[in-house]
């Protein structure tokens, strides 16, 4: 099987009208996901940040570092893998900083935000057609917004890591009949929930439980390959 390096094919126009979709929300660059095409093994995330925005990579900064210890450990490189996100451009949040002694003049601080669900929805059409295009065997929501992206939000990281979960998951509903915007689809996958990379940066205590579930997840892709 020929494996390509890359982001996955999404046409223009599905491109646009997620675009469109979020106009007017404080959101800012847009980047799709990227990695082997296909690929046993998706990674999901929540959305860019400044760093991936500017270098145009998914995963980089503190969260990519972790991310990469995450691979090391499971025998893999980003080469492995396809990754991608729920939200394809940075959610933001702006404040105004007073001045200090030496910069008197206030000025506008940016940070990153969780996406809202909204905001997930209007580019949930690029993630049907990376999924469609990458055709995993294993998919492997990092945190909350990933995780309720696929499945829906009744369930959290912290119930779910570390199991494996067998069944259809969301896509972008074409009806409008859907209070949701989503309806289950009919192919199966195996969704393997993992924490955030980001958690454990804030949180030191989880390293001990997220090995144990990169274990896990490195048997069952090894069962994966074999079978």
């Amino acid at each position: 099987m020929e494996v390509e390096f890359g982001s996955a094919p999404v046409a223009e126009e599905v491109i646009k009208e997620c675009l469109h979709r979020s106009e007017g929300r404080d959101l800012e660059g847009f980047l799709l996901g990227q990695g082997a095409i296909p690929a046993t093994i998706m990674f999901v995330g929540e959305a860019p940040g400044a760093t991936e925005i500017v270098e145009g990579r998914p995963f980089t900064g503190q969260a990519g570092k972790v991310l990469e210890a995450y691979l090391e450990k499971l025998g893999l490189t980003r080469r492995d893998i396809y990754i991608t996100s729920a939200v394809r451009s940075r959610p933001f949040k702006d404040k105004v900083v007073a001045g200090t002694q030496g910069t008197p003049a206030p000025r506008i601080s940016r940070s990153n935000r969780t996406p809202t669900k909204n905001e997930v929805l209007a580019h949930a059409a690029i993630l049907d057609a990376e999924i469609a295009a990458v055709r995993p065997k294993v998919i492997v929501p990092l945190g909350n917004i990933g995780l309720h992206r696929l499945i829906g939000s009744h369930e959290t990281i912290s119930s779910l890591h570390g199991r494996v979960i067998e069944g259809p998951i969301l896509q972008l509903e074409d009806s409008t009949d859907s209070s949701s915007g989503y309806t289950f689809g009919e192919k199966s996958y195996s969704i393997f929930p993992l924490y955030h990379p980001a958690a454990v940066i804030y949180n030191r205590s989880l390293e001990t439980v997220i090995d144990k579930d990169l274990e896990k997840l490195k048997a069952f892709l090894a069962s994966k390959n074999n079978s």
